[in-house]
C-alpha cells in the first residue's frame, strides 16, 4: 500500500472532513475492536464537552453478524489524532502522516469548493444588481415618458400648422 495514494481515508460528512474507526483499522492495520477501545478511551479521556464533540459513535447493520448493528465511530481531524497519536512505530507514523496529509487535502478542497461557490454567487449578485438597476431606470423612464408624451403631443400638433407652408412659384411638373 502506497500511503501517499491513499484516497479514502478521510471523507466528506456534514461539511466537514471525517474518517471513522473502521478506516484507521484497516490502515494502521489493526483489529477494530481495539481501535474502538482506543476511540472509547479517548472520549473518555477528552477533557470537555466540546472535544468529545470530535466523535461521533455509530452503527451499521452487519449482515455478517445476522443483522445486529455493529458499533464504529465518526471523527474529526481533532478526535483522529488523539486517537492515531496513541498508535506507535514508523509505520504508524506514516500512517498518521498519510491521515493528515488526507485531512488537508480534503479541508483544502472544501475551501476552494466554497470559495468558488462564493465567487460564483457574487457573480451572479452583481449581475442582479445590475439588471434590477436597469429596469427600475426602465421603469421610471417610462414613468416619465408617460408624463411627458401629452406635452410633447401638444407641441408637435402645435408646431404642425407652422410646418405648412405654401411655396410660391412652385413649378409644377
Amino acid at each position: 500500500m502506497n500511503i501517499d495514494s491513499i484516497q479514502d481515508m478521510v471523507m466528506l460528512a456534514g461539511g466537514q472532513p471525517m474518517t471513522d474507526s473502521r478506516r484507521i483499522a484497516k490502515y494502521f492495520g489493526k483489529q477494530h475492536k481495539n481501535v474502538l477501545r482506543s476511540v472509547a478511551q479517548a472520549v473518555q479521556d477528552a477533557p470537555d464537552r466540546s472535544a468529545k464533540l470530535n466523535f461521533e459513535l455509530c452503527h451499521e447493520i452487519s449482515n455478517l453478524q445476522n443483522g445486529k448493528p455493529q458499533p464504529y465511530y465518526l471523527m474529526t481531524k481533532d478526535g483522529f489524532m488523539a486517537v492515531a497519536l496513541a498508535f506507535t512505530g514508523k509505520k504508524a507514523a506514516e500512517v498518521r502522516w498519510a491521515f493528515i496529509r488526507a485531512f488537508n487535502r480534503m479541508a483544502e478542497f472544501i475551501r476552494t469548493q466554497a470559495s468558488g461557490a462564493m465567487e460564483r454567487w457574487n457573480v451572479a449578485y452583481v449581475e442582479y444588481r445590475q439588471e434590477r438597476d436597469h429596469v427600475s431606470n426602465c421603469a421610471k423612464d417610462m414613468n416619465r415618458w408617460k408624463r411627458r408624451k401629452v406635452e410633447h403631443q401638444q407641441r408637435l400638433q402645435q408646431l404642425d400648422p407652422q410646418l405648412s407652408l405654401t411655396f410660391c412659384g412652385e413649378v409644377s411638373p
